[in-house]
């Protein structure tokens, strides 16, 4: 780039590529140490191979990074061995414009245009984001009052199930009308601090698999407040839970279900800036959802939520 620069002689070229150059280094120039301050803060240094502590310093590699050798197998690593972060080449600034981005809402390859790394970098990290949030839902408890719903997201179309029907000149296939297993259905609800929102199964909502889920994320005895569903019945009677229906589409709806109604399209509208990924990972975006709204009632500081995310990376 700096050959370039020499023989270029246009001056707006010249500061354009500048700015590029500029850039690039500020997010690919190797920065271990950064990452190190951050491993050392909460890690015991211990040997990914055998994990015993008893280790001591083996000098530094060509950028500076101390490195370490296990004293009962001789294995030599560094602290960011057996982490997310192992044989990294970008720097952190560029995980923290990354994470940033993904956390506003913006796509994935909007983040890694302003984090200057490729798409396919950004899908390896959105994997490893997948990793850490995968049990984040696991821990999370709804207390009264607990607004339901659920909501659809169509299968992939290669797993698009047609039926044949006779048309008026020939048979023709169309898929079912209506909630059929080309939907899968997903239990949202939320109690105004804190949300869930699992995969229940395709097509309607089977109770028991309903049931499962809320015993593990609803408070027994708790108010339920949703529409008319009866594939709650089952679980608002074994577990003890009131329930304050109403009928969809109408103005007493639209009222008393604002809170799951939004939370449902916000939903949708996070889906729709990811579309285009296959739906077997469907559970892991919606986790990724939901830890940004959990987060989001906690503090509205981006900053914040991104450190949060950042040290849940470091701490994997």
């Amino acid at each position: 780039m700096s050959l370039l620069l020499e023989k270029i002689k246009d001056v707006f070229e010249v500061q354009i590529l500048s700015r590029i150059l500029d850039d690039y280094k500020k997010y690919h120039l190797h920065d271990f140490k950064a990452f190190e301050s951050l491993l050392e803060k909460d890690k015991q240094i211990e040997c990914p191979r055998c994990h015993c502590s008893d280790i001591s310093k083996n000098g530094k590699d060509k950028n500076g990074t101390q490195r370490f050798v296990c004293k009962s197998c001789g294995k030599n690593f560094n602290i960011a061995a057996d982490t997310l972060f192992f044989s990294s080449k970008i720097n952190i600034k560029a995980w923290y414009a990354f994470l940033e981005c993904i956390l506003n809402g913006t796509t994935v390859a909007a983040a890694c245009t302003t984090a200057k790394i490729s798409t396919v970098t950004g899908s390896i990290w959105m994997r490893k984001i997948f990793k850490v949030l995968k049990n984040y839902q696991d821990d999370i408890v709804l207390n009264s009052p607990v607004f339901i719903d659920e909501t659809y997201v169509h299968e992939d179309a290669s797993k698009i199930e047609y039926k044949d029907e006779i048309g008026k000149i020939k048979k023709v296939k169309k898929q079912p009308r209506g909630i059929s297993r080309n939907k899968i259905c997903i239990l949202i609800a939320t109690d105004k601090k804190k949300s869930f929102a699992l995969i229940v199964n395709h097509g309607r909502p089977q109770r028991m698999k309903n049931y499962e889920i809320c015993k593990k994320h609803i408070v027994p005895g708790s108010h339920l407040i949703g529409d008319e569903d009866t594939s709650l019945t089952y679980t608002a009677n074994q577990m003890k839970l009131s329930r304050e229906m109403y009928k969809s589409n109408t103005e007493e709806a639209y009222e008393h279900l604002e809170p799951i109604d939004q939370l449902c399209s916000r939903y949708k509208f996070f889906l729709g800036k990811h579309k285009g990924f296959k739906k077997e990972i469907l559970q892991d975006y919606t986790n990724l959802f939901i830890f940004m709204e959990n987060e989001k009632n906690i503090t509205d500081n981006l900053f914040e939520i991104t450190i949060k995310l950042m040290e849940m990376l470091i701490n994997y």
